[in-house]
């Protein structure tokens, strides 16, 4: 026999009616959520890109400008999202010790400089540190942060208005951004301390060399000394005894990688070797009664680093990747030389000079290109009254414009440049333009210059995530 299953009662049929009128809104109502919220999806993402696109614009301009760094991520923010107003704010990024989480020994001041260590947050990799730019700190990772109200468009209708992306950070870095990469250099520092330096600059600029190498890092950049105008052959008890005559060598104190001490305290300053060769050489440096030689002694620096003269660099642990060969050379004023039948080539051993200061300057420029043409990076310093002098009295190229010209390429393949130094504005302009040339009024204006140079070499930016 078939079963026949009872039809629904009139009193079921309305329950049902009632349950299907109880759910609608409820399905509406899930359906405007999942709506506005796939809407808050959406411009949570897009503000994340445009704070990315920020953060990187505004890195292009650090360490040496960070005003314009931060305009630009302002810039960049608006124009990728029409309401965003990030908060922008600056950090130094450096190395960490690894599982100790503490940031690496060297880093601070040699890849940026916050000024002190406090307040660091470190991973085992970074460390992040807050940077106020400004009174000589430097920074190298900006950090642009915001959030952003959504209006719902469905969701009003069950008394839900708007909702809001949560805040969100990028964080950009320029430079090495606290990987400790390998960054072996080879450099000769060339320093003039003929008599046209009195005492007290002379101290000054020693001072200013000693804190160079506190920024630097002793396993990777080995450094020598060179000297204007030339050593003893036999110098007693002080390796940069001046040579009485034109004889002695210009590049005293061979390469040293053992400069400084370690620090008591990771990331403080390294303490100076006073054992050292090199620091000895610098701390018993005389005045020499020498002329101001320029294409000399930037010559045999050049062959020197080359290996195309001997140099004690064999002797020396070897380092993980090829050094990148650099010659920092600081003069006070214009040449003052003797006639010198020589080459400007670096193929060819001996000096050159010329007691007219144009043809003096003129071979300077020349040695220079010759270096630069075999991959030598050249750092000129104008120190003092090189800012202000001619190469051959009044109509003649200034020997700032002359140092310029010797010094490398900034990281877009432009020119160095020199600008008026006579202030302490137009000295700090130049000092950050990201070019290899640099001028200072005392030796203690010295210091950060080598930190800059090879913050000018590091040129690109990257997002990272900032340790919390």
């Amino acid at each position: 026999m078939r079963s026949v299953t009872p039809a629904p009662s009139r009193r079921e049929r309305g329950a049902s009616t009632v349950l299907y009128a109880l759910l609608i809104p409820v399905l509406f109502a899930s359906l405007a959520l999942a709506l506005d919220f796939g809407k808050l999806v959406y411009e949570r993402h897009e503000l994340g890109n445009a704070l990315d696109a920020a953060a990187l614009a505004g890195a292009h301009s650090l360490p040496a400008d960070p005003a314009a760094a931060k305009n630009a991520a302002l810039e960049y923010a608006k124009a990728n999202d029409s309401e965003a107003v990030p908060d922008v704010s600056f950090r130094c990024v450096v190395a960490s010790t690894g599982a100790t989480k503490t940031v690496a020994s060297g880093q601070v001041p040699s890849v940026c400089d916050p000024g002190s260590t406090a307040g660091a947050t470190c991973n085992e990799t970074i460390c992040a540190i807050p940077c106020l730019p400004g009174a000589g700190h430097t920074c190298n990772t900006i950090t642009v942060k915001d959030d952003k109200a959504v209006p719902y468009v469905f969701a009003p209708v069950i008394g839900f208005d708007a909702g809001n992306t949560g805040s969100l950070a990028s964080d950009a870095c320029k430079g090495s951004c606290g990987k400790q990469v390998p960054n072996p250099m080879d450099i000769v520092m060339v320093a003039d301390r003929t008599s046209s330096m009195s005492s007290s600059n002379r101290n000054l600029m020693v001072a200013g060399i000693k804190s160079t190498l506190q920024t630097m890092t002793k396993e990777q950049q080995y450094v020598a000394l060179g000297t204007i105008h030339r050593s003893k052959t036999s110098p007693g008890t002080c390796i940069t005894t001046p040579s009485a005559d034109n004889t002695g060598p210009w590049i005293p104190v061979p390469f040293s990688n053992n400069y400084t001490q370690n620090p008591a305290l990771p990331g403080a300053t390294p303490p100076l070797n006073t054992s050292s060769t090199l620091f000895k050489g610098l701390d018993c440096l005389p005045a020499s009664s020498g002329g101001t030689y320029l294409a000399s002694p930037l010559k045999a620096a050049a062959r020197y680093v080359l290996g195309k003269d001997t140099n004690n660099l064999g002797s020396l642990p070897a380092r993980s990747t090829p050094a990148r060969k650099a010659i920092i050379f600081e003069t006070d004023g214009n040449p003052n030389e003797k006639d010198i039948s020589g080459y400007t080539s670096l193929n060819t051993s001996g000096d050159i000079g010329s007691t007219n200061g144009t043809t003096a300057c003129t071979n300077f420029k020349e040695v220079a290109d010759n270096a630069k043409a075999q991959g030598l990076l050249i750092v000129t310093v104008a120190f003092g009254d090189a800012n202000t002098a001619r190469c051959n009295g009044s109509g003649s190229a200034l020997v700032r414009d002359v140092l310029a010209s010797a010094a490398s390429k900034d990281s877009k393949d432009n020119p160095s440049t020199a600008s008026d130094c006579s202030s302490t504005a137009g000295r700090t302009a130049e000092n950050t333009d990201g070019d290899f040339f640099f001028c200072a009024a005392s030796g203690t204006e010295l210091g950060p210059i080598f930190v800059s140079a090879v913050n000018a070499i590091s040129t690109g930016s990257h997002l990272i995530r900032i340790p919390g």
